[in-house]
């Protein structure tokens, strides 16, 4: 399968998150795990804006953190990710190589992305059924959206196959399902030459990224197991410069308690309910 005859069956168009024909969307992520949006974002409008990230940007900023550290993503911070623990003392893996460089919504808008977040977080809402402007500016009933952007460098930037368990432990909790939209802000074949987001369906890997622009909205449903093909794998590695695979993403996060053991608790939540290993590929 090609990612264009994956996709060309799940794509809707729509100018604004008003207009979304959300039950059609959530019909299609039932039955094929994955849709595309086109039309909610201008190009023209993310290709300036990343060039102007690209302008400004330091890798002297790169910093870690320990994820027990719940307050980090609710600030402006750039997270420099490589190894496999997915979490404080847990037995699941999930080895990735990225940078996230996280822009809460109430934050200063270092990134210049400010209404691209909240539109994509509106949109978020809508798959949700949830009130337009929930958790967008703030924290509603425990929740907040963690704008952020996820950068994969050529040279090798990549992310194992996985679902998203953590998150739709969140979501599941609060009985809304699970979904994660994801802005395409780089293309295969200008941004980078190989590799890119892929789903396994069936016993097909198909790397949908590969017919995607920038603009496009991809969600994916928490059935969906997805991952990151390495970036350019054969060319040197750059660290340096803000580029390669690129996405940006408004996920709906619980605040954890600081000065807690509220993220490990959540660690064990997610293999309780779902175990360590991955399921098999879907169907």
């Amino acid at each position: 399968m090609t990612a264009e005859e994956l996709l060309s069956t799940v794509t809707y168009e729509a100018t604004s998150p008003e207009h979304v024909p959300y039950k059609e969307v959530r019909q299609a992520l039932k039955e094929r795990h994955i849709v595309r949006v086109r039309g909610l974002f201008s190009p023209p409008t993310l290709r300036s804006a990343m060039r102007g990230i690209a302008s400004r940007f330091e890798a002297a900023r790169d910093r870690k953190h320990d994820p027990r550290d719940v307050e980090v993503p609710r600030t402006n911070f750039q997270k420099l990710q490589i190894g496999a623990n997915s979490g404080v003392n847990s037995r699941r893996t999930l080895g990735r190589f990225l940078r996230i460089l996280y822009n809460p919504i109430f934050a200063p808008d270092v990134l210049g992305l400010r209404q691209e977040f909240i539109r994509l977080a509106r949109f978020r809402n809508g798959l949700y059924r949830l009130p337009q402007d929930y958790a967008v500016f703030g924290t509603d009933d425990g929740f907040w959206s963690c704008t952020r952007l996820h950068q994969y460098p050529r040279g090798g930037g990549f992310m194992v196959p996985h679902r998203d368990l953590y998150a739709q432990v969140v979501t599941d909790d609060a009985e809304l399902g699970y979904y994660q939209p994801l802005l395409v802000l780089s293309e295969r074949g200008v941004d980078y030459d190989e590799g890119g987001a892929y789903i396994d369906v069936g016993e097909e890997r198909v790397e949908f990224e590969a017919s995607c622009q920038v603009g496009d909205v991809i969600v994916y449903d928490g059935s969906t197991v997805h991952g990151v093909a390495d970036i350019d794998p054969l060319q040197a590695l750059d660290l340096q410069n803000f580029g390669g695979r690129i996405a940006a993403f408004a996920s709906l996060f619980r605040h954890l308690s600081p000065g807690t053991n509220s993220y490990e608790e959540m660690a064990r939540q997610s293999i309780r309910r779902f175990g360590v290993d991955e399921p098999p590929r879907q169907s």
